[in-house]
């Protein structure tokens, strides 16, 4: 199945369950109506939090990824060279 069809399918299915919720409501009267959108606005809330706080807790834990060091290259090698040292032109300003 392609990336366009399921797209067509995916924007199909919210529109039909988006008519389906207004059809429902539609039936209930206003004042029911407005209890289960707050109802229904409460669980997308804990839901959506519980989602949020377990995609960063994940991220969080998980180790940066970098690239790779050259092979025989250590941190102390490095330590203490400063570029420069060995300039032979000397300025004069």
């Amino acid at each position: 199945m392609s990336r366009t069809v399921k797209v067509i399918l995916a924007v199909v299915l919210l529109a039909g369950g988006i008519a389906g919720l207004v059809a429902v409501l539609g039936g209930e009267g206003l004042d029911r109506a407005e209890k289960w959108v707050s109802i229904g606005g409460v669980i997308a809330s804990v839901v959506l939090s519980g989602l949020g706080v377990a995609v960063s807790w994940f991220a969080w834990r998980r180790p940066a990824v970098g690239p790779a060091p050259a092979p025989g290259v250590d941190v102390r090698d490095a330590k203490g060279v400063q570029i420069g040292d060995h300039n032979t032109q000397h300025n004069t300003f």
